[in-house]
């Protein structure tokens, strides 16, 4: 059984002013600190190489991560045609709902709070950071202007369980296109026997 750990997958939601390439490749890294509805705290660092395909509907993303402190390595495949991820790690495979927002450009009531910029002289990058509100959680997405490539993410909220989370997300390399759209072909191991489970998938935007 896989499901003894959540699968994490950050694709932020963009706002409707600012849609990224259609087709995105890039490194993302996530510090993720959460508490339960018991009152337990979790902590969770994530590396992942992710695609993004928005006319496809898809999502592949390699990961590596420490899950309060075991190392997990496992590959998940986003199908939101058919509202379906598929989880590999160690030659297993779960299939089970997508619970996480398509990543598109979404209108969010997202506000405008910030132009900066990134980096210095000839590498200096123009940004805008935007706000945006969904359900009891309170995001800030970093985009830069040329492009509309993510930069950074930053959020933090309530769950329905009463439990409480706060996430950052740095984003490293983003090239658009996709090198290898082999990536959103289903797992072979995730076969048509393969049981469904519901509820362990988890995104947050």
């Amino acid at each position: 059984m896989l499901c003894g750990f959540l699968a994490v997958v950050v694709i932020p939601t963009f706002v409707f002013a600012c849609c990224p390439p259609k087709q995105w490749e890039g490194i993302e890294y996530t510090a993720l600190g959460s508490t339960g509805a018991d009152g337990k705290t979790h902590y969770t660092e994530i590396e992942q190489k992710v695609s993004v395909d928005t006319d496809r509907r898809m999502v592949y993303v390699a990961q590596s991560m420490v899950v309060d402190g075991a190392n997990v390595m496992q590959n998940v495949l986003q199908n939101y045609n058919t509202a379906t991820q598929y989880i590999t790690r160690n030659g297993n495979c779960e299939k089970m709902g997508v619970t996480s927002v398509e990543p598109g450009c979404i209108p969010q009531n997202a506000t405008a709070v910030l132009k900066s910029y990134m980096g210095a002289g000839n590498s200096k990058i123009m940004t805008t950071v935007y706000k945006y509100v969904t359900g009891m959680s309170t995001s800030y997405i970093t985009m830069a202007d040329d492009g509309c490539i993510p930069m950074a993410y930053e959020a933090a909220g309530q769950n329905a369980d009463g439990g409480g989370f706060q996430m950052t997300v740095e984003f490293f390399g983003i090239t658009p296109g996709i090198a290898d759209t082999s990536v959103f072909n289903e797992p072979a191991q995730c076969g048509a026997n393969v049981p469904a489970f519901a509820g362990i998938g988890v995104g947050r935007r």
